[in-house]
């Protein structure tokens, strides 16, 4: 490249002044090094970053649903959420339960890797997993599941098999077993109607990402359910920190019902379900 000429200037020692430039540099380096190693704030340490923690995976998202509509959720209207939770603890739960722990709206991940929206109640001796309608304001069905019987506890990354063509999914689940560690017979695997699952996979409702501050976003957490759960479980349950594989190697069916949200209550164009 050609250097471009400007008008010529005065004469002027070049040498002498860079010298004089460096050593007031290095001097100035040197003042500036002193007054930072006074002033140095000591680095934050995050829970991520703690030894013995359990870290998120750094390749999971942290926004997986940026382009839903919060508000096309009939849940995301005000208290209805708590009514639910008012409804659903005094008709479901009884006295064998035991004290009310705590209460979440979560997304449950069925067997075949269909999303629904899920009222999870957590006493001191059971876990409820409630489908409830939020436009008309009652309970559906739900599940009941006694603590004592949960064998496994699993917490991580929803992975997919390395041979599925499904987009992975960037986000952490929790999955509650109760099969001893025995495969589900092929009876139940491939039939899509079969209920009895010897276990439950839970993920963070889609709320979850577009809830302003800390406390509101709590009601659509998994993790306030695996730190609650872990603290009551009993000694003979292995709680693991692991991926949980979701065994959809093509499913277009799943994959056409979680990207419409079939499974959650919202406004759709001109109706509602």
């Amino acid at each position: 490249m050609d250097d471009s000429s400007l008008d010529e200037g005065p004469s002027v020692d070049f040498g002498r002044a860079t010298l004089e430039i460096a050593k007031e540099n290095e001097a100035s380096h040197q003042s500036q090094g002193e007054t930072s190693s006074r002033n140095t704030v000591p680095e934050i340490t995050s829970a991520n970053n703690v030894p013995g923690v359990a870290q998120t995976p750094k390749n999971v998202t942290t926004l997986p649903f940026k382009r839903l509509d919060a508000h096309t959720f009939f849940s995301d209207r005000n208290d209805v959420v708590e009514r639910a939770i008012k409804d659903c603890t005094d008709t479901l739960t009884k006295d064998v339960d035991g004290e009310i722990i705590g209460c979440w709206l979560l997304t449950q991940i069925s067997l075949w890797d269909t999303e629904k929206e899920r009222l999870v109640l957590l006493t001191q001796n059971a876990l409820f997993s409630v489908k409830y309608d939020f436009i008309s304001l009652k309970a559906l069905e739900f599940s009941r599941v006694p603590l004592s019987e949960i064998d496994t506890v699993v917490n991580g990354e929803l992975v997919y098999p390395p041979t599925s063509l499904v987009p992975g999914r960037n986000m952490v689940g929790l999955q509650l077993m109760w099969n001893k560690g025995k495969p589900l017979p092929l009876e139940k695997k491939w039939n899509p109607f079969v209920k009895n699952i010897p276990w439950l996979t839970f993920a963070s409702h889609p709320l979850f990402w577009h809830k302003g501050t800390d406390l509101e976003k709590m009601k659509f957490d998994v993790e306030g359910l695996h730190v609650a759960l872990v603290s009551l479980i009993g000694e003979n349950c292995h709680v693991v920190s692991n991926s949980i594989v979701l065994e959809n190697y093509l499913g277009l069916g799943a994959l056409l019902h979680n990207r419409n949200a079939l499974g959650f209550f919202k406004i759709r164009g001109k109706v509602s379900f």
